[in-house]
């Protein structure tokens, strides 16, 4: 397991990777779709990005790491980007964010990824 958060559990080392710019990488690659769970690091990643072109975002909420005033600024950041939260494929704490709201059907895997 990783985390950003020293405190969430024990871990052998701290390492210190390079980041890149996430919007530069969706541009570049085209990404229309993120999936993540990254141990509470969707915290600040949602809070900064544009994520141009993006139509969904599924991630797993960590409320025990940034509590539910986390939840809520990643819901505020992510419904001022002009997404909206999607119940049809969102269960517990995975979450679904849809930006066009047109869409109608969505991948059954998402619905799946964390029951």
């Amino acid at each position: 397991m990783s985390s950003t958060f020293a405190d969430q559990g024990p871990y052998e080392r701290v390492i210190t990777i390079r980041s890149m710019e996430i919007d530069e990488i969706i541009v570049a690659a085209g990404i229309k779709i993120l999936v993540m769970d990254i141990e509470g690091g969707e915290y600040e990643l949602l809070r900064g990005a544009q994520l141009p072109g993006v139509e969904r975002v599924f991630l797993e909420l960590h409320d025990h790491l940034y509590g539910l005033d986390g939840v809520m600024q990643i819901m505020a950041a992510m419904a001022a980007k002009g997404f909206a939260f999607d119940p049809r494929g969102s269960s517990g704490a995975c979450a679904l964010f849809t930006r066009d709201l047109t869409l109608r059907a969505y991948d059954e895997a998402f619905a799946l990824a964390c029951v």
